[in-house]
């Protein structure tokens, strides 16, 4: 996991710190303002009230009614400027924790989604979607509201603790035992609550999976007739998420009202020593006054075992996925830096050619592919189930094992003249457009879906490409043209109308390969005459799946990726 001290966060770590420190002084002198009140100024209103002095004289009832009652100014104004200090430090506190806790959860979101893009993650949609929210907000609740109490909880607790003990050994004993035993019984209900944590963990996981494999076989489980039995079985992973959850409430509750019982002890432990002459009335108002101001904090502490055990639980989780984002992050960086140094060679593939070799999918090798500019290839396998790896691999220019972990060759791609392998994602994106029948579009306008691979493509290039896809005049019937938004896979678009967008998003200055994954399936007539159109004058090399290749690209020729 990534530290918390580090960049803009140690300065908050730093604030936090002097808050709490702040507060610690806040409290004591808020006890000795409270001390002073109860003693000179109480005495003389006491006097006051009852008509006789300190030496126990009477007093002239003409003065008395004169002199009226005796308001400590000063004592006053300290109490009350203390206690708006202490709020306005609760205050930062609460927004300078949230700020660090979502400071940190920011880098982890973007290491988390980045992996799972990169193909390292989890392909459940419902598990990454648990990772992103459930297992991140367990994050920042530990960092903003469980890392905050310690850093500004702990020095007010300390000091005050200690300030008792020197100013009164037996009240500093008597407020001191309950935190102590509080600090004892913490170990044991924190494994307890860890081990629960990661139940409850597993089976949100596992319910987010089935919820999102569920809505997204909606139209078969509706068509099947089986809404009530899919219903049921979420109803069995919800209870179980019920039963976890309830289980481990009765651990985290547990904490809570220790920590809420340790502060309630020292209460009653001081108006003991009150009752048995130990202290004055001053010196029990002075103390109360302290306990009370510890009281939140010790509440705090009681959820931060909560919060500690739930992080761990999400740690052990994303810690080797984010583990895996840095050596993505590390291998792109070393790519950019390098790719000035890798040698441009078209002596295998000329001109917009390509050439494939020692490429292995699964365990299994694919042949020799060499191709020249203009060529239309389909590729073919005996089992449909090796297709879509097949591409996976392909557009990741990488090879993998039957097995994780397994050795395999050094991948041979090179595209145009450049080696596919080594370069990087910004150069790749030139080297090669895909369109695929599988992936829907991203949010956002129409205008950055086509101009994805390139966003520093003009209007005209745009334009262009719009014109090309026959999208200008489908588009010039939204308000907002090429600025609509699109959402769902593409909404308010048809699915042609969404396949000639991803069409023309890879076709977008004309890159040298063009990989093209079922397109055609979604094109009305008109949409299929186009692709005809561009594949029969494409200056690069084309790749492509199709139920119909005769249709789609006539006079084309097959590549068999199959292991020879």
């Amino acid at each position: 996991m990534p530290t918390v001290w580090a960049g803009r966060r140690r300065h908050l770590l730093v604030i936090l710190f002097l808050l709490g420190i702040f507060q610690a002084i806040m409290a004591l002198v808020m006890s000795f303002t409270v001390d002073s009140l109860l003693g000179m100024p109480a005495q003389v209103n006491a006097g006051l009230n009852a008509g006789t002095a300190p030496d126990g004289s009477a007093l002239d009832p003409a003065a008395v009614a004169e002199a009226g009652t005796y308001v400590p100014w000063l004592q006053l104004s300290v109490l009350a400027l203390t206690v708006l200090s202490i709020f306005g430090a609760r205050w930062g506190e609460r927004v300078v924790g949230e700020d660090l806790g979502q400071d940190y959860v920011y880098e982890l979101r973007r290491k988390l989604i980045g992996t799972t893009l990169a193909g390292s993650g989890n392909p459940s949609l419902g598990v990454t979607i648990t990772r992103a929210s459930n297992d991140l907000t367990s994050v920042r609740n530990w960092v903003s509201q469980g890392l905050v109490p310690l850093l500004t909880s702990l020095p007010l607790i300390v000091v005050v603790l200690g300030v008792l003990a020197i100013s009164n050994w037996q009240v500093g004993l008597a407020v001191g035992i309950p935190i102590v035993l509080l600090g004892l019984a913490v170990p044991p209900l924190a494994k307890a609550t860890f081990t629960r944590a990661r139940y409850l963990r597993r089976r949100r996981g596992r319910m987010s999976a089935r919820i999102a494999d569920t809505v997204r076989a909606g139209e078969s489980i509706q068509a099947a007739g089986g809404i009530n039995r899919e219903l049921n079985a979420l109803d069995r992973d919800s209870g179980k998420v019920v039963n976890a959850a309830v289980s481990r409430a009765r651990i985290t509750g547990l904490v809570r009202a220790s920590a809420i019982t340790a502060a309630s002890l020292a209460t009653a432990a001081v108006v003991v020593l009150g009752t048995l002459g130990m202290i004055d009335t001053a010196g029990v108002a002075s103390a109360m006054t302290l306990v009370g101001v510890m009281s939140t904090p010790l509440g705090d502490l009681g959820r931060v075992v909560e919060y500690r055990q739930n992080y761990k639980a999400a740690r052990r989780i994303q810690a080797p996925l984010l583990a895996q984002a840095e050596v993505l992050r590390k291998a792109e960086k070393d790519r950019e830096q390098n790719w000035k140094d890798v040698a441009r060679e078209r002596s295998d593939t000329d001109h917009n050619g390509l050439r494939i070799r020692r490429m292995v999918v699964q365990g299994q090798r694919v042949p020799l592919l060499q191709a020249g500019a203009g060529e239309v290839i389909q590729i073919r396998s005996h089992d449909p189930g090796r297709i879509q790896p097949f591409l996976v691999n392909l557009l990741a220019g990488q090879n993998t094992a039957a097995e994780p972990g397994g050795e395999v060759p050094g991948l041979e791609m090179v595209v145009d003249g450049y080696d596919y392998t080594r370069a990087p994602g910004r150069q790749r994106r030139k080297l090669l457009g895909h369109a695929s029948v599988r992936v829907p579009l991203e949010r956002g306008t129409v205008s950055r879906a086509i101009t994805y691979r390139n966003p520093q493509a003009t209007d005209e290039q745009t334009r262009e490409v719009i014109e090309r896809v026959g999208l200008d005049r489908v588009l010039e019937a939204f308000p907002r043209g090429e600025d609509t938004r699109l959402k769902n896979g593409g909404q308010p678009l048809t699915g042609s109308q969404v396949a000639r967008l991803k069409l023309g998003r890879a076709l977008l200055d004309n890159p040298p390969l063009l990989v093209l994954d079922g397109i055609d399936a979604d094109l009305d007539a008109e949409g299929l005459r186009l692709l005809r159109a561009e594949l029969e004058a494409y200056p690069g090399v084309v790749l492509f799946t199709s139920q119909n290749p005769g249709e789609m690209a006539p006079g084309h020729r097959v590549w068999t990726v199959d292991a020879p």
